[in-house]
């Protein structure tokens, strides 16, 4: 009788089901716990612009925005090299972590004393230099606790994670809410942001011991090797940092806040299309890590299924918003905001390549291209800055009431096609195959179809119930046409509900003697 060997076909493909199990179950883990607090997310969103109206809530936006732009450069890279590094081997992490958490808070130190200056001398009002100034708090602690969800991930320990993501999110939705009914000041409205981000800190830390065996020592020789592989990392975090919030103190220094306080709104409600968004760095980074370390030619047809799934998920998100907009901002904003309407349509097929863009930036990483990913970034982060400046005064003179704002959504917009075009001109044949490039066919002739079907009925059927109807011929469509498969789906389901081990790490293979 024969038994597997370590190295044997039947061990391999036991491993890989195994590991897309766990992933699977990873993703279920942390979706639920994203639907909790991407619902207390949504109540915060439709709060603040009632409670602050368009100027306030343009400033509230514009401190945040401000203050994470200047704690870029506390980011390092980490986040990324983690999730490359660490899923194929764990206890590296206690090499570089206790010395990069003395170097951040070294850095936050120079630049809170940086910031204070700064904004000393920019003349704004006393209470938005105390918001900005809790702002950068609550970015610093963000930072440290973005690696240590990321070394978490990278080891497929998500439950408590999940836990710990419910809990730090009420700490913050709750607090916002209690600061509004007592009607404090605008200047205190992070304080809740910095107590749900040390919460957050102090679980993510007894969850990393408890599940790396992670240690607080001081190693400098395997630190500078981690930092000099970081670079690239570091470089594109920085330049993506600046390319989504330099935008925002450029329209308000260039228009007006009550501008920022439109976008602000406007980009809000798109934002909600990033509900999945972490699940890329918290599951599909680690497992296209390994997929990597198998062959080349796992890696990239996990990367077409992946993109896949992406625009089936993100395309009638995108639709909705884009024939919606004037409903989505009626409700989520209220009266005052009607002019964030054209900036959401805007907005919305955005976040659309965004996730395409993560997809492909994670393939460049995992075959060793970063560099590329770099130089991409880089390139936006130059773009982005260059058309706000050029189409914010021009549109802000000429359009009036959310010109400055549509401005800086089409600079967005502009940025994110180009940088798009780069990375999958790329990564070529790796991102699209025959069957992909079918399923995004169809699924553009639907969503003409639906965007017919709108203009048509525009003036004789009212919104909710038109938005209802081009929902409905969307969902036919796609299942019509077999842009989406519905077995696919359940196969997937059916996975999750499957016990085993949830990494191959986990797989204990014992190699037993040819009887």
């Amino acid at each position: 009788m024969n038994s597997p060997t370590p190295s044997s076909p039947e061990v391999e493909d036991g491993a890989r089901a195994n590991e897309v199990r766990g992933a699977v179950r990873s993703t279920l883990q942390l979706g639920g716990s994203l639907m909790v607090t991407y619902a207390i997310a949504l109540g915060i969103r439709a709060l603040m612009p009632r409670y602050l109206g368009p100027e306030a809530f343009g400033y509230f936006n514009w401190s945040e925005a401000f203050a994470a732009t200047f704690f870029v450069a506390t980011n390092l890279g980490l986040e990324t090299y983690i999730r490359k590094e660490v899923p194929v081997r764990p206890d590296h992490a206690s090499d570089f972590f206790g010395t990069t958490m003395l170097l951040r808070l070294a850095m936050t130190a120079v630049l809170m004393v940086a910031l204070a200056l700064v904004l000393h001398h920019t003349g704004e009002p006393p209470e938005v230099q105390h918001l900005v100034q809790w702002f950068a708090v609550a970015h610093s602690l963000i930072v440290v606790n973005a690696s240590m969800a990321a070394l978490l991930h990278s080891k497929g320990k998500v439950a408590g994670l999940s836990i710990s993501n419910v809990i730090t999110k009420i700490v913050w939705g709750g607090g916002l809410a209690l600061m509004a009914a007592m009607g404090v000041g605008i200047q205190w409205l992070a304080v809740p942001m910095v107590a749900s981000e040390a919460v957050k800190l102090v679980i993510s830390w007894r969850l990393a011991k408890v599940h790396l065996g992670l240690k607080f020592r001081i190693d400098i020789a395997a630190t500078k090797k981690v930092m000099k592989k970081c670079l690239p990392f570091f470089l594109t975090a920085a330049a993506l940092a600046c390319n989504g919030r330099t935008d925002m103190s450029l329209l308000g220094k260039l228009a007006s806040k009550e501008e920022v306080g439109w976008y602000g709104g406007a980009f809000s409600i798109a934002g909600l299309t990033f509900l999945i968004s972490p699940i890329f760095g918290w599951v599909l980074m680690p497992m296209m890590s390994r997929a990597a370390a198998r062959s080349p030619q796992e890696l990239s047809h996990l990367t077409r299924r992946s993109l896949e799934g992406v625009l089936a998920f993100t395309v009638p998100v995108m639709m909705a918003m884009v024939l919606g907009a004037d409903l989505w901002v009626r409700l989520m904003c209220g009266p005052g905001f009607e002019p964030a309407a054209l900036p959401l349509r805007v907005l919305s097929p955005i976040f659309v390549m965004a996730y395409v863009t993560m997809v492909s930036s994670i393939w460049l990483t995992m075959s060793n291209k970063e560099w590329w990913v770099t130089l991409a970034a880089t390139m936006g982060a130059v773009v982005n800055p260059l058309l706000n400046l050029a189409l914010i005064p021009w549109l802000y003179g000429r359009m009036g009431a959310s010109g400055g704002a549509t401005a800086t959504a089409l600079s967005m917009f502009f940025t994110e096609v180009i940088v798009t075009v780069l990375f999958l001109g790329r990564m070529g044949r790796n991102s699209f195959d025959r069957r992909s490039l079918v399923m995004v066919a169809k699924t553009a002739v639907v969503c003409g179809v639906c965007v017919a079907l709108d203009r048509f009925l525009a003036g004789s059927v009212s919104a909710w119930p038109r938005l209802g109807l081009t929902a409905t011929t969307y969902v036919v469509g796609v299942l019509v046409t077999g842009a989406i498969r519905p077995a696919e789906l359940l196969q997937v389901v059916r996975m999750a509900r499957q016990r085993g081990n949830a990494a191959p790490s986990e797989v204990v293979v014992t190699a037993t003697p040819t009887v």
